[in-house]
């Protein structure tokens, strides 16, 4: 959505839902009707959507109001579901389907693009520790994350989005921050250890961009390692978003 009065392209910062206002021609069957939503929460068909937009140019904030805003809720869940069968290729697209919608949706609604969500991420300490927590606490996702470090040590995860007879490792690992660490000279394409969180998000979005410019083959060994393991442990990462009820 762009700007009105500018053309610039507007940043979505808000997105939620509120009950309607009532006029003053209410039966008091409606008035009933409209406090039981209110206490119960489920406002149904009293409720609102309001997205709220902010340009960066002129510096104002617009809203945007709807009869409904769509759940992503069920979408998220079901592309979760889907994830469970099928070759690993697949079921690596559905769970990288349902992480980014859930990013997008649910937690930094203001993030443009996929890479600003997948900056977000890393920057989000809570779920940081959460998910470290039970890398440590689970030995077959611990494992899974030391065959991953052992794997990109031997050969780092290059990026063949942009040149696939020229792959090069992608500026943004060992960054956490909203352009790549230029400075940084340390080694990029791994993750360093199993508490290396913004480089564990970095390997799944490697593996996303890989994946989607067809840059994995499905009868090269290493490709299947890369996505097996990939989807193996993003898929632990959404399990913990769902049962927390992050996702609904």
């Amino acid at each position: 959505m762009k700007c009105k009065y500018c053309d610039q392209k507007l940043i979505k910062i808000d997105r939620r839902e509120e009950m309607a206002d009532l006029d003053g021609e209410v039966t008091d069957g409606q008035m009933a009707d409209y406090l039981a939503a209110e206490l119960s929460g489920d406002h149904g068909a009293w409720g609102i959507g309001i997205v709220g937009y902010y340009c960066s140019r002129c510096k104002m904030t617009f809203e945007v109001i709807s009869d409904q805003l769509k759940d992503y809720s069920s979408l998220i869940l079901n592309w979760h579901e889907k994830a469970k069968g099928g070759d690993y290729f697949s079921r690596f697209v559905f769970e990288y389907l349902a992480l980014i919608a859930h990013l997008k949706n649910n937690l930094f609604i203001d993030a443009a693009s996929d890479r600003r969500a997948i900056q977000f991420l890393k920057q989000d300490t809570i779920r940081e520790q959460c998910y470290l927590q039970t890398v440590m606490a689970n030995r077959q996702l611990l494992e899974l994350w030391q065959s991953v470090i052992a794997e990109l040590g031997r050969n780092p995860l290059h990026n063949t989005s942009k040149d696939w007879d020229y792959p090069e490792i992608d500026a943004w690992w060992n960054s956490t921050g909203k352009t790549p660490d230029h400075k940084d000279q340390s080694q990029k394409g791994v993750v360093r250890s199993l508490s290396d969180w913004g480089n564990m998000v970095e390997y799944w979005y490697g593996v996303r961009n890989n994946l989607f410019h067809g840059g994995k083959d499905p009868d090269i060994q290493r490709d299947c390692f890369i996505v097996e393991h990939a989807y193996e442990t993003l898929a632990k990462f959404m399990d913990n978003e769902i049962a927390a009820g992050s996702c609904v």
